[in-house]
C-alpha cells in the first residue's frame, strides 16, 4: 500500500488537466483510493492509500509521459513523482 496527499488547490490542478493527459486517468485511479467520508472536491488535504496495482497503473501512466506532468506546478510535480519512484 502506498500513501499519497493531495491538497484541494491540488486535485483542482487535475481537474482543470482534466483528460487532455495521463492526469485523467490517474485522477480516476486516485477516485478509487478517496477514504470513505471524503469526496475529491471536499477542502483540505487528502491521503490516499493506493494498492499496489493501481500504484504501478499510475506509475506506468506517469512513464508513458517520461513523468514529466504537463500543466502541474513543480510541487505536485514532485510529489506525484515520490510516489512513482518509491514504488518496488
Amino acid at each position: 500500500m502506498y500513501s499519497l496527499t493531495l491538497t484541494a488547490d491540488e486535485r483542482q490542478a487535475f481537474d482543470w488537466v482534466g483528460d487532455r493527459y495521463n492526469s485523467g486517468k490517474v485522477a480516476d485511479l486516485l477516485s478509487d483510493c478517496l477514504p470513505g467520508d471524503r469526496g475529491w472536491s471536499d477542502e483540505g488535504d487528502i491521503t490516499f492509500q493506493i494498492p499496489e496495482h493501481l500504484a504501478w497503473e499510475i506509475r506506468d501512466l506517469a512513464e508513458e509521459e517520461d513523468y514529466s506532468w504537463p500543466c502541474f506546478a513543480p510541487a505536485l510535480v514532485a510529489n506525484l513523482n515520490d510516489l512513482c519512484w518509491g514504488i518496488v
